[in-house]
């Protein structure tokens, strides 16, 4: 799977808290800087980088995301829901509650996020990598999953109940009481997680073990 990464100027100019919350930062580097509880409408963010940007608990209406690099940024409980994220990295992030619900997107790279009790409820995800993260209670209930891995993840109670699956690798990843494994249809998986799997396996197809 190849993944489309961001197209981003090496040189970018410093920005301001100013250039986010009117809606349209451009060709911009934002670093430290306190979005804390805001809420932003018609959000369009493209050619830039978040660099420790404290963010938790904002809410961004209409939300477009092209081109975007987010490191190390505190993302937790953020609603995005219903937006479009192409080409974007989010490295070393906390997502802790981030709301992505029904959110288009594409080329995406998490890498080392905390992602625990992430919605990506009817989200379409397309050629998304998930790298080091932890998704422990992460809801993809109804997700369209489509070129997507999970790479050295740990899932843990992780919602996979009604997703639509096609080119899903979960192979090296710790899966811990995943739900909606009879949705996973044509996942990849080792054979060392298919025994821990089995139980829960059994149980979803009405399978009794004596």
């Amino acid at each position: 799977m190849k993944i489309s990464k961001p197209r981003i100027d090496a040189k970018l100019d410093d920005g301001s808290l100013d250039d986010l919350l009117e809606g349209e930062p451009e060709d911009v580097l934002l670093r430290d800087i306190d979005a804390t509880n805001s809420h932003i409408t018609s959000l369009d963010m493209s050619g830039m980088v978040l660099e420790k940007a404290l963010m938790t608990a904002s809410h961004f209406e209409r939300l477009v995301v092209r081109d975007v690099r987010f490191d190390k940024c505190d993302l937790s409980a953020v609603a995005m829901n219903s937006g479009e994220i192409n080409r974007a990295e989010f490295v070393n992030c906390r997502m802790t509650g981030v709301n992505l619900n029904k959110t288009t997107l594409h080329d995406i790279t998490f890498r080392g996020c905390k992602l625990d009790m992430a919605n990506f409820r009817f989200t379409n995800l397309r050629r998304v990598a998930f790298v080091d993260c932890t998704l422990a209670e992460t809801d993809f209930l109804g997700a369209t999953v489509h070129d997507v891995s999970f790479e050295s993840c740990t899932l843990e109670r992780t919602i996979f109940t009604q997703t639509k699956c096609k080119s899903l690798d979960l192979r090296t990843s710790e899966l811990i009481e995943i739900s909606g494994w009879a949705s996973l249809r044509g996942a990849v998986i080792d054979s060392t997680q298919l025994v821990a799997a089995s139980p829960y396996l059994a149980n979803e197809l009405g399978i009794i073990v004596r």
